[in-house]
């Protein structure tokens, strides 16, 4: 009885730390479990990625329209065109602002459930070493009475 208390201490402890450590040391733990999560209910990142690339290249073929543009208008003078502004660029716009937030929410959410889960924990091992110690507190008793009266 007394190791399982113990235990349960130890558990809540662990989860308390994982949940309160949740940015920093168990950050890649909690994405995995988000990421999980938000695949399972359809937000996969790789549509994301897909969605993103098809708009990194709108936007590619757009500048690529902009420099053909400055050629026409640079065409009589001598300007030089920085060609570096029109290249291709990640943009990872839906990324970053729809599915990152979505998993900064659901690793807010299951460090919470951790924060609970941990009290809950807690919880068990207090019953269990209130239970022993009223039960270890019992037998002492009973054994002092039985040096009393013999």
């Amino acid at each position: 009885m007394k190791t399982a208390y113990i235990t349960l201490y130890f558990i809540s402890g662990l989860i308390f730390l994982t949940a309160l450590l949740g940015n920093s040391l168990t950050k890649p733990l909690f994405d995995s479990i988000s990421g999980k999560t938000l695949e399972i209910s359809g937000f996969k990142k790789s549509y994301f990625q897909t969605a993103d690339d098809k708009i990194d290249e709108l936007v590619y073929r757009s500048k690529q329209i902009e420099l053909q543009i400055e050629k026409i208008k640079n065409f009589f003078s001598s300007d030089k065109i920085d060609e570096s502004l029109y290249k291709k660029e990640k943009g990872e716009m839906l990324e970053k602002a729809f599915y990152d937030p979505l998993v900064t929410m659901f690793n807010y959410i299951y460090r919470i459930g951790f924060v609970l889960f941990s009290f809950i924990f807690l919880s068990f091992a207090l019953v269990f070493h209130l239970s022993f110690r009223s039960y270890d507190l019992r037998k002492r008793v009973r054994h002092l009475e039985s040096i009393v009266i013999g």
